[in-house]
C-alpha cells in the first residue's frame, strides 16, 4: 500500500460517527504505511499512544478573525505532512474544508486523493451554490470515493455524475454484546419504575430528523391499547426543550422518560432494557437525512427488533422483515401499528431480533468492511 495520510477534524477521543468511522477502519489498514493528521484538542494523548499507527495532532481550522480561509492552517501542516513523512496518498475525512485542501495538494503537488462522504456531507453542501460547485470540483478530481451507504453513493451520483471508483464501506457497531450485572439491571429499573414495562428506545442525537416528535405522537395511540409502555429517549440536542414540551403538552410524562446525561459505557444498559429499538428517522426539506442509522445494528447486537424510517440509507441498515421493520416516518399511525405488531407478537419481535444479531456477525464488522477499503486502497 502506498504511504497514505489520512485528514480529519473529527477522530478519537471525540465523539461523533465520523471519528468512530474512521478510528475503527484506521486500525485495519497497514500501520507502517498508514499516518493520520486530527484536529488537537485536550486529552488526546492517552487515545493516541494506543495506537500503532503515527498520529499528528495540530491546530488545523484556524479561530482568528482576520484569517480567512480558515482552513490555511489544514494546508500547511499537510503540505509538511507529506514532505516529512514522504506521503503518497491522501484520504479525507470530509468532503469541506478538507477536501478543498487535497484538491489543491493534488493540482500543485500531484498528491492523489481519495474522499470519504457522509450523507450529511452531501446536505451541507446543497445550502449553498459554491458549495455544491466544491463537492462537484472535490469529488470528480478524486482518485476513488468511500462512501457510508449505498444511498449516498446515489445521492452524490445525481449531483456530481461520478466516474471514479467508488466503494461503499458500511459503519459497524463500536461495541459487542456485553453482560449487564443483574443487580445494576433491577436498580435502574427500581429507579424508573419500569418492572413489567415494555420498553421503546431511542439512542440517538436529538434533532428532527431522527423522528422522537413522531413516536412520542403515537404513544398516545399506544397506550390506550397498551398501557404499560415506556418509550425511553438517550440522547442531547437541539430538539430537547421541544420534545418535553411536546410531551407535557400532551400528558405523557409518566409514559415518556428522557436520558440526557448517558455517557457511551453506559448505553449498553438501555439496549439491555429495551424491548423495541424505534428511530422512524426523515428527509428534511433541507435535504438533511440519515446516511446510514448505526444504532440500529447496535440495538440488533442486543437481539432487539427495530424499526425505522423509510427513507435515505436507513433501508440499508434495517431490511423489512429481516432485522425489523420499515414505516412511513410521517404517518404516526404507521408507526403505531409497527409498535403493535412486534408488542402483540413476541416470538416475531425476538426472530427479528435474532436474525438482526446474525446479520450484524456476518457482514457489519470492522474486519470485514475493511477489506473493501484496502481493495480501493490497493
Amino acid at each position: 500500500m502506498k504511504r497514505t495520510l489520512l485528514i480529519t477534524i473529527d477522530f478519537p477521543p471525540m465523539f461523533g460517527g465520523v471519528a468512530n468511522y474512521w478510528s475503527n477502519l484506521c486500525r485495519q489498514l497497514p500501520a507502517d504505511n498508514f499516518v493520520v493528521l486530527a484536529s488537537e484538542y485536550n486529552n488526546t494523548l492517552d487515545f493516541d499512544i494506543k495506537q500503532n499507527y503515527l498520529i499528528y495532532r495540530k491546530n488545523i481550522i484556524s479561530n482568528l478573525k482576520w484569517m480567512w480561509p480558515k482552513w490555511l492552517p489544514l494546508f500547511w501542516h499537510t503540505w509538511r505532512l507529506v514532505r516529512q513523512e514522504k506521503i503518497q496518498r491522501l484520504i479525507v475525512a470530509h468532503v469541506l474544508p478538507t477536501g478543498t485542501v487535497a484538491y489543491l495538494m493534488k493540482k500543485i503537488f500531484k498528491i492523489p486523493y481519495l474522499i470519504s462522504v457522509h450523507g450529511l456531507d452531501v446536505a451541507m453542501t446543497q445550502v449553498r451554490p459554491r458549495k455544491r460547485w466544491l463537492l462537484r470540483l472535490i469529488c470528480r478530481n478524486a482518485s476513488g470515493v468511500v462512501t457510508n451507504s449505498k444511498y449516498t453513493h446515489e445521492l452524490l451520483n445525481s449531483i456530481c455524475s461520478i466516474s471514479q471508483p467508488v466503494s461503499t464501506v458500511y459503519p459497524c457497531p463500536n461495541f459487542v454484546y456485553e453482560n449487564i450485572d443483574s443487580d445494576r439491571l433491577e436498580e435502574f429499573k427500581k429507579s424508573f419504575k419500569l418492572h413489567n414495562k415494555k420498553i421503546l428506545l431511542t439512542v440517538g442525537r436529538l434533532v428532527e430528523r431522527k423522528g422522537h416528535d413522531k413516536v412520542i405522537a403515537a404513544m398516545q395511540r399506544v397506550i390506550q391499547k397498551f398501557p404499560n409502555v415506556v418509550y425511553l429517549i438517550v440522547g442531547q440536542g437541539p430538539e430537547l426543550d421541544k420534545l418535553k414540551n411536546q410531551v407535557k403538552g400532551a400528558n405523557l410524562g409518566e409514559s415518556v422518560l428522557f436520558f440526557s446525561d448517558v455517557m457511551n459505557k453506559e448505553v449498553p444498559l438501555f439496549y439491555h432494557l429495551s424491548d423495541i429499538f424505534i428511530m422512524p428517522s426523515r428527509q428534511l426539506d433541507d435535504g438533511d437525512i440519515e446516511g446510514f442509522g448505526i444504532v440500529y445494528l447496535e440495538a440488533n447486537c442486543y437481539g432487539k427488533p427495530v424499526i425505522a424510517g423509510r427513507a435515505g440509507g436507513a433501508v440499508e441498515a434495517v431490511e423489512e422483515g429481516v432485522n425489523g421493520l420499515l414505516v412511513n416516518p410521517l404517518s404516526e399511525s404507521e408507526i403505531a401499528k409497527a409498535i403493535f405488531l412486534l408488542l402483540q407478537n413476541p416470538r416475531r419481535a425476538q426472530e427479528l431480533g435474532q436474525r438482526g444479531k446474525l446479520r450484524v456477525e456476518q457482514k457489519f464488522n470492522w474486519s470485514e468492511q475493511s477489506k473493501k477499503l484496502i481493495k480501493l486502497l490497493n
